[in-house]
């Protein structure tokens, strides 16, 4: 948000809202103004309790007037509304909110960002590309590394909070909320307090979202976003490694393997880490023709008085310098045991 300094505690309105338990993201959408009036419209379902409507602009003297379902414009003192009003954007609360459309007007110029965020029953638990993996008699699947990949199909694995919920459709939604297409998702569980779904999807050139949509218990619709914003890359790091501790005193080396899709390319490898346990990285730059992988080494040296519980996250980034643009990372979760544990890993 566009905040000057004097408005800093009017944004704690939007952190009280944000910090409820069970908010999820209605609507989320980014854009231009050019000064003519532009609609959304966001499905409010009857069972949200608490509704808030965030805008905000990077230029003053734009407006944001939000209708309710029957017609009446929320305002200040409005029974059950709560306003607050900034240079460049507005925060509106509503308790208890009517079920139906709600209608955003927006006017002025600049680019915006408007969000949506109810607090209810319905919500996305987690959103993830995962991928087949395993031990032989564990495998499953698993969240992939940094984004997926371009050029193929990518697996998709959503979970939701779906009690209040009688139907279940998921699409791909742009940055500005449109949607791009719809996927074909079935559910992997029959516990609607923790829905699971799976699905293959053909990966959009553009940034995009996830989304649900469907009827509520009381057959009104519902919408819900997932909040991050995923985006196909021609780049692959996968992590080569046998362990995730780090004993203190000790010298460990991780691999990466950096795959390039589509044209070639010079790509420049840039890894760090919280400790800064990172002693050597070979090589820092690697040049790929299409289809090609190479590895990246990663010597990591733990000084011998590190305390035992130590959290460390190893972050690579591999990024195009020559090329069509491209990058991706790695998070790699790794830990300074006890010296017990190290002795005794069982």
């Amino acid at each position: 948000m566009f905040l000057q300094r004097s408005e800093a505690a009017k944004a704690f309105h939007l952190v009280r809202e944000s910090t409820r338990t069970n908010v999820s993201t209605v609507f989320w959408a980014t854009g231009a103004l050019d000064e003519k009036p532009q609609t959304i419209t966001i499905p409010v379902d009857s069972v949200t309790k608490r509704i808030t409507f965030t805008f905000s602009v990077d230029t003053k003297g734009n407006q944001l007037k939000l209708t309710q379902p029957s017609g009446g414009a929320i305002t200040k003192g409005l029974a059950g509304a709560e306003v607050t009003e900034l240079n460049c954007g507005r925060i509106l609360t509503v308790s208890s909110p009517e079920a139906g459309e709600w209608r955003a007007e927006i006017t002025g110029t600049g680019r915006f960002w408007m969000e949506a965020q109810a607090q209810s029953d319905i919500y996305f638990i987690a959103v993830e590309f995962v991928k087949e993996g395993g031990r032989p008699g564990h495998e499953g699947l698993f969240r992939i590394h940094g984004q997926p990949v371009a050029g193929t199909p990518a697996m998709l694995q959503a979970s939701l909070s779906a009690s209040a919920t009688k139907t279940t459709e998921f699409y791909l939604v742009t940055e500005r909320g449109q949607t791009i297409q719809k996927l074909h998702m079935h559910a992997a569980n029959s516990d609607r307090e923790f829905l699971e779904f799976v699905g293959s999807v053909d990966l959009p050139s553009a940034p995009f979202r996830v989304a649900v949509i469907g009827r509520d218990s009381n057959c009104k619709q519902y919408q819900r976003f997932f909040s991050n914003l995923f985006h196909a890359e021609s780049v692959e790091i996968s992590p080569k490694l046998d362990f995730n501790e780090l004993p203190a005193g000790s010298t460990k080396q991780v691999a990466f393997t950096v795959r390039n899709i589509g044209f070639p390319r010079t790509i420049k490898l840039t890894v760090t880490d919280a400790h800064q346990f990172v002693s050597k990285v070979e090589p820092k730059e690697l040049a790929l023709g299409a289809g090609e992988s190479g590895t990246v080494r990663v010597d990591l040296a733990v000084p011998a008085g590190t305390a035992p519980g130590v959290d460390d996250d190893l972050v690579i980034v591999a990024q195009s310098t020559a090329g069509p643009p491209t990058s991706n990372s790695s998070v790699v979760h790794l830990s300074v045991p006890s010296s017990s544990a190290s002795q005794n890993p069982h």
